[in-house]
């Protein structure tokens, strides 16, 4: 499956992850990356549907309006990735695609990175709402 050649590839490039089965049978890839910790969950045939979530940082009660603002400006910024804070007030970096067996773990893996490089992009935009 698609989730097994990812985790083979993470596995080549000595990177620590977790492997899970979900309580739907999906298939289920965390890691973590410069403090934040990505979940990706493969679903369907094969795992071909790919979902990459990363959960950024708590906002505070009294920040979410402007986090919020500032996600729609992000997601205008940004076609990879989506940003929305969530019922929890975290921060959540999303994305999707769709995978085929001969693509799955370079695809996965090259989402995964432009995630992370995203992320470490708006690091100093959303700290600055938060904290300031």
């Amino acid at each position: 499956t698609c989730a097994e050649l990812f985790a083979r590839l993470l596995e080549s490039e000595d990177l620590k992850f977790e492997k899970t089965i979900d309580k739907d049978g999906d298939s289920v890839i965390s890691i973590a990356f410069n403090g934040k910790r990505t979940t990706i969950f493969f679903t369907g045939d094969d795992g071909a549907y790919l979902s990459l979530y990363t959960v950024f940082e708590r906002v505070p009660e009294d920040k979410v309006a402007d986090v919020i603002f500032a996600c729609n400006q992000l997601n205008c910024q940004y076609k990879w990735v989506t940003f929305y804070v969530d019922k929890d007030n975290d921060i959540i970096l999303h994305d999707d695609a769709i995978l085929t067996v001969e693509n799955a773990a370079r695809e996965a893996f090259e989402l995964l990175i432009r995630m992370v490089k995203i992320s470490d992009d708006i690091k100093p935009t959303i700290m600055r709402i938060i904290y300031a």
